[in-house]
């Protein structure tokens, strides 16, 4: 292989790694989005959200049956 031959293929593999890079981190990215508490909207939010009712419905339960 000639010099240019060899230039064209390590262009091509920095360009594949380049764009294997910017698809993992737009990725990642879009999962921390969801993974971090951001005014309501996000995944992390409503899991909190449920598990405050959840501990809320065992603190009446238990009171309830503390009234039997």
């Amino acid at each position: 292989m000639t010099i240019g031959e060899w230039t064209a293929v390590i262009g091509l593999v920095l360009a594949m790694l380049t764009a294997v890079y910017s698809s993992m981190r737009f990725m990642v990215k879009s999962i921390m989005r969801e993974l971090t508490p951001n005014s309501g909207k996000s995944l992390k939010d409503q899991v909190s959200r449920i598990e405050q009712r959840l501990d809320q419905l065992i603190l009446e339960m238990a009171f309830q049956s503390k009234k039997d």
